[in-house]
């Protein structure tokens, strides 16, 4: 079965904005529109505080394609959810995150990863996209529902309440502190973009 499989297929009613965008575009189920963002190209967007940047700029991030489906299920009372999924992050998910890391001691930073909660199932509509990791991320340690569209400064405030719980798994997080954390995460994240644009060429 395909992960999508699992979730509701209702169909789509003109409710609200988006699920006016998904009908324009011939898309009348909530499985077809979720296929459709998953086939999305995996790519950064200019804002991705409003999910709603999908349809203009025709790609997403986990950030966007998750909060997109979170807010199609919302306008249709459906009661599938986007989680921030917390994992450690080292060369196993991205190739050179490791020598980033080494020199301050770590063996991982903690990263954010968003997908789709329905029951007991997680869907992950970026698992097969190029973007940049080795593989789907399966082991979080920490989840937590959010709402469909996240402001920056909300998702910083989940990243530092949730990097004080990693502080005491790994003391040597605490000892590199919140500054050079907070460093080494944008770093590893242009990493991310690197690998992503090596994964594309050989596509």
């Amino acid at each position: 079965m395909h992960p999508i499989d699992v979730l509701p297929d209702s169909p789509i009613q003109p409710v609200r904005q988006i699920s006016k965008l998904f009908l324009e575009r011939g898309i009348f189920s909530f499985q077809a529109a979720c296929r459709y963002v998953k086939a999305m190209p995996y790519g950064a967007n200019s804002n991705n505080e409003d999910s709603l940047i999908l349809f203009q700029e025709e790609c997403g991030t986990c950030t966007t394609k998750h909060g997109a489906i979170a807010r199609l299920a919302q306008e249709l009372g459906l009661e599938v959810y986007k989680n921030l999924g917390f994992y450690r992050l080292n060369d196993e998910i991205v190739t050179g995150a490791s020598s980033l890391l080494e020199p301050h001691g770590l063996n991982f930073i903690p990263q954010i990863h968003c997908f789709l909660e329905y029951g007991e199932f997680r869907v992950d509509l970026t698992e097969g996209n190029c973007n940049g990791k080795n593989k789907t991320i399966e082991a979080y340690d920490f989840v937590v529902r959010v709402s469909p569209d996240l402001t920056h400064l909300e998702e910083e405030q989940y990243y530092l309440s949730y990097l004080n719980r990693y502080f005491t798994i790994d003391p040597q997080l605490a000892i590199a502190g919140i500054p050079t954390i907070l460093k080494l995460l944008e770093a590893c994240n242009r990493q991310v973009k690197y690998q992503c644009s090596l994964m594309s060429l050989t596509r």
